[in-house]
């Protein structure tokens, strides 16, 4: 007979099979909480350059550490524990944490102003929210392309205040996203 704990493995991967078809929709609180991030972030450079680097070191360490427990815990909630899921996240925000240090790199050996790196930092997080919503949620590809074409508006015009607009219409996108979700989670809930 098997064990309890081999019992709730076939069972949860039964739950996973079942559920393939279902793209998560995502944790509404993470939404929110990079929309915070990035609209207050995304306002420095204009507003509070000397502060960004610190901010950003900060919140995203700290955003990164506090998405991962609320998507442990809405897990926990939920009754299923995925882990091959939680496997592609983890390996995909794990990868994108290596791509930003390697984004820095040029600008920690001087060789790229703070300007191109900001909007280095713009590409690689378009880009690493544009393949989570292929890979992962749906509603982060439309951030990740809204990153990615600021990231072209900004190189080839360089608009002012352009980092501020920039993270308003991310952070909207994100609050769309997390209202999206929530949605998802009260039709599911009351199916």
């Amino acid at each position: 007979m098997p064990s309890h704990e081999q019992l709730q493995q076939d069972l949860d991967y039964i739950a996973g099979a079942v559920r393939r078809r279902d793209r998560p929709m995502g944790v509404p609180a993470i939404y929110f909480l990079w929309a915070a991030i990035i609209a207050v972030g995304f306002a420095l450079p204009d507003f509070a350059p000397r502060a960004t680097n610190l901010f950003w070191l900060a919140a995203g360490v700290g955003g990164g550490l506090l998405s991962w427990w609320l998507g442990a815990r809405a897990e926990q909630r939920s009754g299923i524990n995925d882990r091959e899921l939680g496997l592609r996240y983890g390996l995909h925000w794990g990868i994108g944490g290596i791509a930003f240090l390697l984004t820095a790199l040029p600008m920690f050996m001087g060789r790229v102003s703070p300007q191109q790196g900001g909007a280095g930092f713009l590409f690689t997080t378009g880009l690493l929210y544009a393949l989570a919503g292929v890979h992962l949620e749906r509603p982060l590809l439309w951030s990740g392309v809204l990153m990615l074409a600021a990231y072209g508006v900004m190189t080839v015009f360089v608009p002012p205040y352009a980092w501020t607009i920039t993270g308003v219409v991310i952070a909207l996108s994100l609050v769309w996203a997390g209202l999206a979700a929530q949605r998802a989670l009260a039709q599911d809930a009351g199916a």
